[in-house]
């Protein structure tokens, strides 16, 4: 393994517009399908995953579908 100094790091800004919305319609799908035991988990995974990659957060809205 290599200090971290020695690493770079892409940020959203760094990504095509493709890899970004990729990365976030997989974490709204992933979201959308995550068993009620683990959702505060994996939006907690999912807020860290975003934050590391420079961007400010998600914003998560319940809603019942139909």
């Amino acid at each position: 393994m290599t200090d971290a100094a020695e690493q770079t790091v892409m940020g959203f800004k760094d990504m095509h517009p493709a890899q970004t919305e990729a990365l976030l319609t997989y974490i709204n799908m992933t979201l959308s399908v995550t068993p009620d035991e683990y959702f505060e988990e994996i939006i907690d995974a999912a807020e860290d995953l975003v934050v590391l990659l420079g961007g400010i957060g998600i914003e998560v809205h319940y809603g019942v579908a139909v």
